[in-house]
């Protein structure tokens, strides 16, 4: 019975109508995809990032490219932002408010003049908050 359930349903909707009577009201479920697109997208913006602050370039073009990466990094950080709830993924619970942190920072000072870069050459080694020596 219950297969046939999952299979009218389907198995993706069924979890998720029953999630919200099996986790508390101030808990926010973080759906696999979710989570993979979100790492997906930081992982790219941090790559690139990393080889924007490796090349030689022009001082404002090297400018816009950093700062085009540090907004898509805090894009993506934000579909993970719980607000101070916490999740199914209790390490991002407790790395991303940093994380956030050290980027917003790292923007600050992109965009001071003169910019410094040292905050966002950081960044790339900051993934080893949740993901340690991997």
């Amino acid at each position: 019975m219950f297969s046939i359930v999952c299979g009218l349903f389907g198995c993706t909707d069924l979890a998720r109508w029953t999630r919200q009577y099996t986790y508390p009201p101030d808990f926010r479920y973080i759906e696999r995809d979710q989570l993979r697109s979100a790492m997906w997208q930081l992982a790219r913006h941090v790559r690139e990032l990393d080889q924007h602050l490796r090349s030689p370039a022009a001082e404002e073009q090297q400018r816009g490219d950093v700062l085009e990466h540090l907004e898509g990094m805090e894009r993506a950080t934000r579909a993970l932002d719980a607000a101070g709830w916490p999740t199914n993924h209790p390490m991002i619970d407790m790395n991303m408010p940093k994380f956030r942190q050290d980027i917003r920072l790292a923007r600050e000072a992109v965009e001071r003049m003169p910019p410094s870069y040292a905050l966002a050459q950081s960044l790339p080694g900051a993934c080893v908050y949740c993901h340690g020596g991997r």
